[in-house]
């Protein structure tokens, strides 16, 4: 009894510290703003800089933003919301998001300037080192500066090649596991998970020299803890990417156990390939050794023996590469059940210029309305449909400022910029009054400014070094279910619905029937 008054002025100390918090966080705002606005005056380069457009001006720390974008994201309506967003604000402005000032634009030039003009001007790993680092704590996509500079040399020096580095062989054996999971057609399949499954594959072969066989159905135990382990902690992240600074607040044992797994798991091909190499200098030079084709992990232990750094690229190959072409293959055929005369003219195509063979490196290269129809495909539904970036130092925008959207705007260094591939990708400026449809014929004219717009992969120093082995690899799979199959037909009227995971998906998959 004696401790209840003392209990009692502590809760009412704590309430009263609880409810001056936002009043100190806005005496701090505004003296930030003061501050800022007095060093802009100073410098010449920012007079002519103006404000975009500001959604919800007096949602001073950002309530309001939060739960509306809690409640899209929890109802698969977060594209839809954003492109309304762009329509009723236009092409750049503002928002507040826990008390700080995040601009959101699908503006090509702006996307222009973060990416390629003032690349230097921005930083990628602090808005995402927190979701690689438990995993790839040295990887690309954790790191900036003179590390990602490394890491990007690394990749870029292996996918240089894409050529040299294709196997031919196996992505037919990948196809061929795909196949036989369809059995010949003439039923109502969901290609989604099969997409995914087959680059699962195809991915784990290319980057560890061996496939982790999850389209076979004596899939091994070991192998399917792995690929458990791996795609939950990828759901994680995406999770963890969405929820923003909220997610510290989950629990994320689950999380870190699922990262140690996949670590251990690559680490014994890792070291097996070590051993190999060991082993193979000790032979004569005249000695011939037994080759399958490149992968990824020898091509890096003949520049590095370091466990961890090969580990790291080993595994951002696998959280990079695998849903991104599932992803692409999953649209297109979408897209393709739904547009029988693109289906028929690239089935057409392919025969002519292929036959029932499959095809070469050659072929798939320059096979230019496959092409077509991939980044028709890309343009509607791009993989990434956000991204972002924050301000390293003060710098400017080209766009968006003011009344009428073409003053330059200031970005303050901390500033976070968020960018919309989604909508820039269907901008009719760019891509012309049918920019929603679908029209692979499209590619046969565009060029210059247009395509600007078309980041799919990013754009300048930061571009996906291995965005052409991905559409070779989409292309494969491709042209060898058009040699098969003569007829697709599609076995879902709903709507495509997004969901949301570190690349875009349709929450309803890909339900389809392939005939002759």
């Amino acid at each position: 009894m004696l401790c209840e008054p003392n209990m009692s002025a502590n809760m009412f100390l704590l309430a009263l510290a609880i409810a001056t918090v936002p009043i100190s966080l806005l005496i701090l705002k505004i003296g930030r703003r003061l501050s800022q606005y007095r060093a802009s005056r100073k410098s010449p380069q920012t007079r002519d800089c103006k404000d975009p457009p500001c959604e919800n001006p007096y949602d001073f720390f950002g309530m309001l933003k939060i739960i509306s974008a809690t409640r899209h994201l929890l109802n698969k309506t977060a594209i839809a919301n954003s492109t309304e967003l762009f329509q009723r604000y236009g092409t750049t402005y503002t928002s507040t998001i826990f008390g700080a000032k995040v601009l959101f634009t699908c503006d090509p030039q702006n996307i222009k300037q973060v990416l390629v003009n003032r690349f230097i001007d921005y930083d990628a790993s602090i808005v995402r080192a927190h979701l690689f680092r438990p995993i790839t704590e040295h990887g690309i996509f954790a790191v900036d500066g003179p590390q990602w500079r490394v890491a990007r040399d690394l990749y870029r020096n292996q996918f240089s090649n894409t050529r040299a580095i294709f196997n031919l062989g196996v992505q037919e054996k990948g196809f061929q596991a795909f196949l036989k999971r369809i059995e010949g057609g003439g039923r109502q399949i969901d290609l989604q998970p099969l997409f995914l499954n087959l680059t699962l594959d195809l991915t784990t072969a290319f980057a560890m020299g061996e496939s982790v066989d999850s389209l076979s159905l004596t899939q091994p135990e070991e192998k399917k803890r792995f690929v458990g382990s791996l795609m939950f902690l990828k759901k994680r992240m995406a999770r963890d990417g969405f929820l923003g600074p909220v997610h510290v607040l989950l629990r994320k044992s689950d999380f870190h156990k699922a990262c140690e797994e996949v670590k251990s798991f690559v680490e014994k091909f890792i070291l097996k390939a070590l051993e190999q190499k060991r082993q193979s200098e000790k032979l004569p030079p005249s000695f011939e050794k037994d080759s399958t084709g490149y992968n990824l992990l020898e091509g890096l232990i003949d520049n590095s023996d370091d466990l961890v750094s090969l580990r790291d690229s080993v595994i951002t190959i696998l959280i990079a590469g695998i849903d991104s072409v599932a992803g692409l293959l999953s649209t297109t055929f979408w897209l393709l059940a739904r547009h029988e005369d693109v289906w028929q003219r690239l089935r057409a195509n392919t025969l002519e210029l292929i036959g029932d063979v499959p095809p070469t490196y050659e072929q798939l290269r320059n096979f230019s309305y496959l092409r077509n129809v991939l980044n028709e495909a890309m343009r509607v539904c791009p993989p990434v449909p956000f991204n972002a970036r924050i301000a390293n130092r003060d710098t400017i925008l080209p766009r968006g400022g003011g009344p009428s959207g073409t003053s330059p705007v200031l970005i303050r260094k901390g500033g976070r910029v968020v960018f919309s591939t989604w909508a820039t990708h269907r901008s009719k400026a760019s891509f012309g009054d049918d920019a929603l449809d679908f029209r692979p014929e499209r590619w046969e004219g565009l060029k210059g400014e247009a395509l600007l717009g078309f980041v799919p992969f990013n754009s300048g120093p930061r571009a996906c070094p291995g965005q052409q082995y991905a559409i070779i690899e989409a292309s494969y799979v491709l042209v060898r279910i058009l040699q098969t199959f003569g007829k697709i037909r599609n076995c879902d009227e709903r709507e495509w619905r997004e969901k949301m995971g570190l690349n875009l998906f349709n929450e309803h998959g890909v339900l389809v029937e392939f005939g002759n």
